[in-house]
Protein backbone atom coordinates (compact mmCIF):
# COMPACT_ATOMS: atom_id res chain seq x y z
CA UNK A 1 0.00 0.00 0.00
CA UNK A 2 3.21 2.76 0.72
CA UNK A 3 4.25 2.04 -2.58
CA UNK A 4 0.88 2.54 -4.57
CA UNK A 5 0.65 5.61 -2.86
CA UNK A 6 4.09 6.71 -3.61
CA UNK A 7 3.71 5.84 -6.98
CA UNK A 8 0.12 8.36 -6.79
CA UNK A 9 1.71 11.41 -5.85
CA UNK A 10 4.30 13.33 -7.82
CA UNK A 11 6.29 14.49 -4.75
CA UNK A 12 6.40 12.87 -1.12
CA UNK A 13 7.21 16.13 0.78
CA UNK A 14 5.27 18.49 -1.21
CA UNK A 15 2.07 16.63 -1.74
CA UNK A 16 1.94 16.34 1.74
CA UNK A 17 0.63 12.76 1.35
CA UNK A 18 2.22 11.00 4.46
CA UNK A 19 1.99 11.83 8.20
CA UNK A 20 4.81 11.33 10.21
CA UNK A 21 3.70 9.77 13.32
CA UNK A 22 6.04 8.45 16.03
CA UNK A 23 6.70 4.85 14.21
CA UNK A 24 7.23 6.66 11.31
CA UNK A 25 9.69 9.12 13.06
CA UNK A 26 11.44 6.19 14.65
CA UNK A 27 11.66 4.29 11.57
CA UNK A 28 13.18 7.34 9.57
CA UNK A 29 15.80 7.56 12.40
CA UNK A 30 16.69 3.77 12.10
CA UNK A 31 16.49 3.65 8.33
CA UNK A 32 18.49 7.04 7.28
CA UNK A 33 19.98 8.62 10.62
CA UNK A 34 16.92 11.54 10.41
CA UNK A 35 15.73 12.67 13.45
CA UNK A 36 12.08 14.24 13.63
CA UNK A 37 11.06 15.97 16.31
CA UNK A 38 7.59 16.75 17.91
CA UNK A 39 6.38 19.81 19.86
CA UNK A 40 3.02 21.38 21.13
CA UNK A 41 2.80 24.84 19.68
CA UNK A 42 0.96 26.97 22.21
CA UNK A 43 -1.40 30.44 21.83
CA UNK A 44 1.28 32.86 21.27
CA UNK A 45 4.54 30.72 20.70
CA UNK A 46 6.36 31.60 17.53
CA UNK A 47 8.24 28.57 15.58
CA UNK A 48 10.95 29.17 12.96
CA UNK A 49 11.64 26.61 10.53
CA UNK A 50 14.85 27.21 8.20
CA UNK A 51 14.59 27.51 4.90
CA UNK A 52 14.40 23.77 2.99
CA UNK A 53 13.41 21.56 6.18
CA UNK A 54 10.63 19.83 5.23
CA UNK A 55 8.12 20.35 8.55
CA UNK A 56 4.57 18.65 9.06
CA UNK A 57 1.59 20.25 10.85
CA UNK A 58 -1.33 19.06 12.98
CA UNK A 59 -3.91 21.41 13.98
CA UNK A 60 -5.24 20.44 17.56
CA UNK A 61 -7.80 23.02 17.09
CA UNK A 62 -9.37 25.57 14.67
CA UNK A 63 -6.19 28.09 13.91
CA UNK A 64 -5.16 30.61 11.97
CA UNK A 65 -1.44 30.38 10.04
CA UNK A 66 0.66 33.77 9.77
CA UNK A 67 4.21 33.12 7.83
CA UNK A 68 6.81 35.46 6.45
CA UNK A 69 9.34 34.29 4.42
CA UNK A 70 13.14 35.21 4.53
CA UNK A 71 15.94 34.45 2.90
CA UNK A 72 19.76 35.36 3.66
CA UNK A 73 22.27 36.11 0.97
CA UNK A 74 24.18 32.93 2.46
CA UNK A 75 20.95 30.71 1.56
CA UNK A 76 19.62 32.04 -2.00
CA UNK A 77 21.04 29.23 -3.62
CA UNK A 78 19.29 26.45 -1.05
CA UNK A 79 15.90 28.73 -2.21
CA UNK A 80 16.27 28.89 -5.70
CA UNK A 81 16.38 24.67 -5.82
CA UNK A 82 13.39 24.74 -3.70
CA UNK A 83 11.35 27.02 -6.02
CA UNK A 84 12.93 24.73 -9.29
CA UNK A 85 11.56 21.33 -7.11
CA UNK A 86 8.20 23.01 -7.54
CA UNK A 87 8.55 24.20 -11.32
CA UNK A 88 9.26 20.35 -11.86
CA UNK A 89 5.99 19.29 -10.38
CA UNK A 90 2.94 18.08 -12.48
CA UNK A 91 1.18 21.52 -14.19
CA UNK A 92 -2.49 20.62 -12.29
CA UNK A 93 -0.57 20.34 -8.77
CA UNK A 94 -2.17 22.14 -5.49
CA UNK A 95 1.48 23.40 -5.29
CA UNK A 96 1.81 25.45 -8.44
Amino acid sequence: AEQKLHRMSAHPIHDQTFYLDASLRHRLWRETGVRGWRFAQKEGEAVFIPAGCPHQVLNLRASIKAAEDFVSPEHVARCLNLTNQFRQLPRRHPRN
